[in-house]
């Protein structure tokens, strides 16, 4: 079988009937427009996420080049959670509340003592605290 040239145009023309109808399709559209819309906002939060980081970041680096210490809300956010984890486990503790009052004041006393008893040996000694060890 032979094409002959009419039979070449006839083809093209129904390419370009069959294109036309596709590209006219309102659900293509739409589809195309959502997935546009769902590409640009994934990429519109890496750059946020990205840009925070970098504010983040460069906060942190003015503070500590100011010498402004960073420790000291997550350390009293650790102790406070001590405290509100022993508070907890007195409440829900299987003994009694003076049992536990008596086993918290001897903990509390064995911890006075051996704080009492380090400092009274560098308190004897001629030890001096110049943070180099010795050195």
């Amino acid at each position: 079988m032979a094409f002959g040239r009419g039979s070449n145009a006839k083809q093209w023309a129904r390419f370009a009937m069959k294109f036309g109808l596709v590209l006219s399709d309102p659900k293509l559209w739409s589809s195309l427009n959502d997935q546009l819309r769902d590409r640009a906002d994934d990429v519109s939060d890496v750059v946020r996420e990205k840009y925070e980081t970098a504010s983040d970041r460069f906060s942190d680096m003015s503070s500590a080049l100011r010498g402004e210490n960073q420790w000291v809300a997550p350390t009293l956010s650790f102790v406070g959670g001590i405290a509100v984890g022993v508070g907890l486990g007195i409440l829900f503790a299987p003994m009694s509340g003076e049992e536990a009052r008596e086993a918290i004041r001897g903990k509390a006393n064995d911890v006075k003592n051996k704080v009492s008893e380090m400092t009274g040996r560098y308190r004897g000694s001629d030890a001096t605290f110049t943070g180099t060890d010795g050195d």
